[in-house]
C-alpha cells in the first residue's frame, strides 16, 4: 500500500524537488522494511529462500539510501573493488545483512568516510569512526548488546544478531574488528 501510494505520487509531473526527495526516502524506507520482514520470516522458519542478486549492485543501492540520510553530516560514502559479485540468495537477505553493517558504520562515524569494498568472495565495510574495544568486538553479535560508543544513538542492539543468524542460515561468515588506529572493519564473507 505504501509502495503504491509513493509510486503514484512520484508519477506526478509537477512535483518540486523537495517533495520528490521525501517521496524517494519513503520509497527506500518501505523497501528496507519489506527486506527486513522477508529476512525475519526466513529466520523464523529457518528456511533458505532461493534468489539471485549482485553484491556490488546491492551495496550501491544501500550507499545511495544512506547518502540521502546524511543530512549534512561530513561523511563520504564510497564503493570500491569488484564491479560485480553474483550470489544465489534473495536480495532481501543480503540487503538486511549488508545494510546493518553499512548502517552501523554510518551511524558511528561522526566525520570522515565509510568505504564498501567488494572482493572476489566477500564485502568489507571500513569506517573512520572512533573504533571499538576488544570487549565490544567480542560481544557485538549478542542480542541486545550495544557497544560503549553507542551512547544515546537509536537502536535496540539486535541488528548484528540478525546478521549473525542470516550468516548461519546461508553459510556466510561475519567478522567485526578494530580498524587499526581508528575505525572498524566489518567483513561479510560468502561461503
Amino acid at each position: 500500500m505504501i509502495r503504491g501510494a509513493a509510486e503514484l505520487l512520484l508519477a506526478k509531473p509537477d512535483l518540486d524537488e523537495r517533495t520528490r526527495a521525501r517521496l524517494l526516502r519513503i520509497q527506500r524506507a518501505e523497501q528496507q522494511c519489506s527486506d527486513l520482514i522477508g529476512a525475519l520470516l526466513l529466520l523464523s522458519r529457518n528456511e533458505r529462500a532461493v534468489g539471485q542478486c549482485d553484491v556490488a549492485k546491492v551495496a550501491q543501492q544501500l550507499l545511495e539510501s544512506h547518502r540521502a540520510q546524511l543530512a549534512g553530516k561530513p561523511v563520504e560514502l564510497k564503493q570500491e573493488g569488484e564491479p560485480s559479485l553474483p550470489l544465489q540468495v534473495p536480495e532481501s537477505a543480503l540487503a538486511v545483512a549488508l545494510g546493518n553493517l553499512i548502517g552501523n558504520a554510518v551511524k558511528y562515524t561522526p566525520s570522515g568516510e565509510v568505504v564498501v569494498r567488494v572482493l572476489a568472495d566477500a564485502v568489507e565495510v571500513r569506517d573512520s569512526g572512533p573504533g571499538l574495544s576488544a570487549e565490544d568486538a567480542a560481544r557485538l553479535f549478542e542480542r541486545g548488546y550495544r557497544g560503549t560508543h553507542a551512547g544515546h544513538s537509536q537502536g535496540g542492539g539486535i541488528g548484528l544478531s540478525i546478521v549473525r543468524r542470516l550468516c548461519a542460515l546461508y553459510g556466510w561468515e561475519v567478522q567485526v574488528r578494530p580498524g587499526g588506529e581508528r575505525g572498524v572493519v566489518a567483513t561479510l564473507r560468502f561461503g
